[in-house]
């Protein structure tokens, strides 16, 4: 399976009063992705609604490394780190036009039936296309920002 990017081009109105994107907007930008994504790997919103299941974002964190600019076209990259039967750990991470690394997104998803309003194991084809994504991507190193905690760190 090909492994997706979202792309799109950051609008002035995405900035805030120090000239660069809003905090907020990042947020924004990484669900943006997220949805692009399930709808890539068969969980769109006429599947959600097919299927009376959906995924729940769980937690997540972000760790900004560099500024991004009104006008810049960002890609997201995005990596399964783990996987169950009803949950995905992922992690993305926002590119600048340079390829240099702006932004990374860890996330934990979580599958749902929501008929039921409860965790439920993924629909059969969405599983084989989480399964096949995890596959074909590469798995030997973990992310630096991946399992980062909020703290001042004291001497």
């Amino acid at each position: 399976m090909e492994l997706f990017d979202y792309q799109t081009t950051v609008p002035e109105s995405w900035l805030d009063y120090n000239g660069h994107m809003n905090d907020g907007q990042y947020s924004r930008t990484f669900s943006d992705a997220g949805l692009e994504w399930l709808t890539y790997l068969g969980l769109g919103e006429s599947k959600v609604k097919e299927l009376s299941y959906t995924i729940f974002t769980l937690e997540n964190h972000i760790v900004y490394l560099n500024e991004v600019f009104a006008g810049e076209d960002i890609t997201i990259k995005i990596r399964i780190l783990d996987h169950d039967e009803k949950r995905m750990h992922v992690f993305m991470t926002l590119m600048n036009p340079k390829g240099e690394k702006c932004a990374t997104y860890e996330v934990m998803y979580m599958g749902m039936d929501t008929e039921a309003g409860r965790p439920g194991a993924f629909p059969e084809k969405f599983r084989q296309a989480v399964t096949e994504y995890y596959e074909s991507q590469e798995n030997s190193e973990q992310p630096a920002e991946m399992g980062r905690t909020i703290g001042i760190r004291r001497k």
